[in-house]
């Protein structure tokens, strides 16, 4: 068994599971519709909570871990946002690009650290290539999470503020 824990076989699921997952999404981050971008944050809201419950588990009650309620695409700015702790936010947002040849949406990030000297940084997926996924997602919320438990080794108390930078997007 590998030092992950991870049988073989699970990982075998795990990847067959992700391709999957990117074919039904490709049809939904390539058209920049509202509908078919307000279809892909609600999906990334969805894996958000799977994400926030998975995070909750593990850190329990030291770590407060919230996700905003789903946006309506009424909403003036539809967007969700994942607070972890008291200022450390990953926010998503479906936000108008108005062109020459028309309105395309697209669903942007951004991650935040509260506190003095913090910030807020854009996490994409700005890639020409760049697609949602979960893994995508994840990644993002583990970079947050590092910034965490890096400013809490560093001062004991994890709201420094620190910048950083997230990963995955």
């Amino acid at each position: 068994m590998p030092m992950s824990g991870e049988s073989f076989e699970r990982r075998v699921e795990t990847l067959r599971n992700s391709w999957a997952e990117r074919r039904q999404l490709k049809g939904l981050a390539s058209v920049h519709d509202l509908e078919s971008q307000f279809s892909l944050l609600t999906t990334l809201h969805d894996w958000a909570e799977t994400a926030a419950g998975d995070i909750r588990k593990v850190y329990g009650d030291s770590l407060a871990v919230s996700v905003s309620p789903l946006p309506r695409k009424e909403d003036s700015t539809p967007a969700f946002t994942v607070t972890l702790g008291n200022s450390y936010t990953v926010t998503f947002v479906l936000t108008e690009r108005r062109r020459m040849a028309g309105t395309r949406w697209f669903v942007s990030v951004t991650v935040g650290s509260g506190g003095p000297g913090g910030g807020i940084v854009a996490a994409g997926p700005e890639r020409r290539n760049g697609q949602w996924t979960r893994g995508r997602l994840e990644d993002i919320l583990l970079s947050v999470l590092g910034a965490y438990e890096r400013a809490l080794s560093e001062s004991g108390k994890p709201n420094t503020g620190a910048s950083f930078r997230a990963r995955g997007a």
